[in-house]
């Protein structure tokens, strides 16, 4: 194997060290990769769940639609929060990566010149925000044209 870093030849130790590292730094994206898709889900469920209570309102819960409001608060709740936990995989993911390339770059030609081949970009986080978004703004808006849908008019 023709590694070097720019320290010199890698000793077996050093070989063993980065393989542990390469193997845990895949890991950990991977992991991210899959707590990113689970805050989509579980937003997703939440958001079912509430459209659940939309369904609930009555003519006596209209009064005031306090009820309406506070789903849409809860709403907009886990989908800020959503939005934050996958930034926060985002971020980790990213880190992630780096120590990657920082690994990659001990390793010999042979490898270098395949994984230098191009890659599509990968950004699967913004379709989830955008999930959590569009989620949002769905729940927020049956919930308040159930409310007021049936109110008297006024005068």
């Amino acid at each position: 194997m023709d590694s070097t870093s720019g320290f010199g030849e890698l000793t077996e130790l050093d070989r063993v060290e980065l393989h542990m590292l390469y193997g845990a730094c895949v890991a950990d994206i991977e992991l991210s990769t899959r707590q990113q898709w689970w805050a989509g889900a579980y937003a997703l469920a939440i958001y079912a769940m509430l459209l659940a209570g939309v369904q609930q309102f009555d003519d006596a819960v209209r009064a005031g639609n306090w009820h309406a409001w506070g789903l849409v608060a809860m709403t907009w709740a886990v989908c800020l929060y959503g939005v934050l936990a996958i930034r926060r995989m985002q971020k980790a993911i990213t880190i992630g990566r780096r120590r990657l390339d920082r690994v990659r770059s001990s390793f010999g030609r042979p490898f270098q010149e395949v994984w230098a081949m191009p890659r599509p970009k990968e950004d699967i986080h913004r379709v989830l925000y955008c999930v959590m978004g569009f989620g949002a703004v769905l729940v927020t808006w049956m919930a308040l044209d159930k409310a007021y849908a049936a109110l008297p008019p006024l005068g």
